[in-house]
């Protein structure tokens, strides 16, 4: 009994290897909170950029002169594309309207280019009507609207539950970003036009 109780003081005033075990308590804490942030971080990034790569892009299309063409359209759309590198879980769905405003105060459709997965094609009819802001409604004028969404998928999914479909019709678990840009033509005519839109 009495070495028993000798092997148990022992133990208890022994501090050899608690070092050790407080690192085991805490290591899985720390390296959750580590890829969590990282993921966080990466997530805001990615929302930043889709944000700078809209505006970046209406800012583009804005300052064309008079005609412009679909290969010049799509050389916008890869650099809008290329600027959200390096995330390549997805790429974005992009859509490029012009819209004219009439002197009567409605808004359509002058050309319209859509880019999903690197096929471009056209979302909308010429003299289409379309719902603009009343700040945009301005008459005899012509705005440029730039729609960009992509889907972040994270690469460890911690508590995102929710389905998002990417560009290539696949479902992950992720989360939907989105963006909407708008320029007024600035250099020019009044209106931008596309010959072979």
């Amino acid at each position: 009994m009495g070495r028993l109780f000798r092997s148990g003081k022992r133990f208890c005033i022994d501090q050899r290897g608690v070092a050790a075990m407080e690192f085991a308590l805490i290591a899985p804490v720390l390296i959750l909170m580590y890829m969590g942030s990282v993921e966080t971080i990466t997530g805001v990034d990615v929302d930043r950029k889709l944000n700078r790569a809209a505006t970046m892009m209406s800012a583009l299309l804005t300052q064309e002169k008079g005609t412009i063409t679909k290969a010049k359209i799509s050389d916008i759309m890869n650099i809008g594309t290329t600027t959200l590198l390096p995330y390549t879980r997805d790429t974005p769905k992009i859509t490029v309207t012009s819209i004219n405003v009439s002197d009567t105060g409605v808004a359509t459709v002058e050309w319209s280019r859509r880019k999903v997965n690197g096929i471009e094609t056209r979302p909308f009819t010429k003299g289409t009507v379309v719902t603009l802001d009343s700040n945009l409604l301005i008459k005899k004028t012509s705005v440029i609207r730039v729609d960009m969404s992509i889907a972040y998928v994270p690469m460890i999914a911690w508590t995102i539950t929710g389905a998002v479909e990417k560009a290539d019709g696949s479902a992950a678990v992720g989360i939907g970003l989105s963006d909407q840009s708008f320029g007024r033509v600035r250099i020019g005519q009044s209106s931008t036009t596309c010959s072979d839109c």
